[in-house]
């Protein structure tokens, strides 16, 4: 499984969120730029970056992304507010590997779906973020009606690969992912690339997503906090 350490972006620092509410978030003073180049030390391959501004439409972080993706050799995966092939076209020429589409996923499929048959379903990641397994958007601000199962078969039938799955009522708060749900997801799409986010506290949360078979895992919070210890995160990788 691979482990991918996340960055959250308000404002150029890093913050985390609690349950994806922009009112329980906690500022880390720490240059991003800096804290993508110790992931990489460390031994991380990839990184996950999420622009907290540009997925409320405030302002766009985008210079620090396109700092980071040139700055080190780690394949950046990035979302947070993207809802034009243009903006997509950007990202890709400043070197960003893969991006996430989360609420143009939902309310605008047919161009969705496009720019999966363009780029290919290893490039555009589908942001399948839920609340009581129903599909959220607007950076977590509304939750719609859908189930995350009808959300993820509509996509795959047109050709997506990579799921980002993140449990809102888990995400930062260090009590362990959803494994529940990853395993009602793993056994029902055994030929997509589910990453799950949300809720780690430790190395034992991703022992358990590896035995079942994960494809990836980002961690945010728990490293921010010093639950888990970078040189244990990636030994053996």
């Amino acid at each position: 499984m691979i482990r991918i350490p996340a960055i959250d972006l308000i404002n150029g620092t890093c913050v985390r969120l609690t349950k994806g509410e922009f009112d329980q978030s906690t500022t880390y003073n720490t240059d991003p730029v800096e804290i993508a180049k110790k992931y990489e030390n460390a031994g991380a391959k990839k990184i996950h970056i999420v622009d907290l501004d540009a997925a409320r439409g405030i302002k766009s972080n985008k210079e620090i992304i396109y700092r980071i993706a040139e700055e080190t050799n780690l394949d950046v995966q990035t979302g947070g507010g993207i809802k034009t092939i243009h903006q997509i076209d950007d990202f890709f020429e400043k070197g960003i590997k893969s991006v996430i589409i989360g609420s143009k996923a939902v309310t605008d499929r047919t161009e969705v779906k496009s720019w999966i048959t363009q780029y290919g379903g290893e490039r555009i990641i589908i942001g399948a973020d839920v609340r009581n397994r129903r599909i959220a958007i607007d950076g977590w601000l509304s939750t719609s009606e859908e189930d995350i199962s009808d959300f993820i078969m509509e996509y795959t039938i047109s050709g997506a690969k990579t799921f980002l799955c993140t449990d809102i009522q888990k995400d930062g708060m260090l009590e362990g992912t959803s494994n529940p749900l990853y395993k009602l997801l793993q056994a029902k799409f055994k030929n997509v690339n589910i990453i799950a986010s949300g809720g780690v506290s430790s190395i034992k949360d991703l022992d358990l997503l590896e035995e079942m078979g994960m494809y990836a895992c980002v961690i945010g919070k728990a490293l921010f906090e010093n639950r888990i210890d970078l040189k244990r995160l990636f030994a053996n990788r």
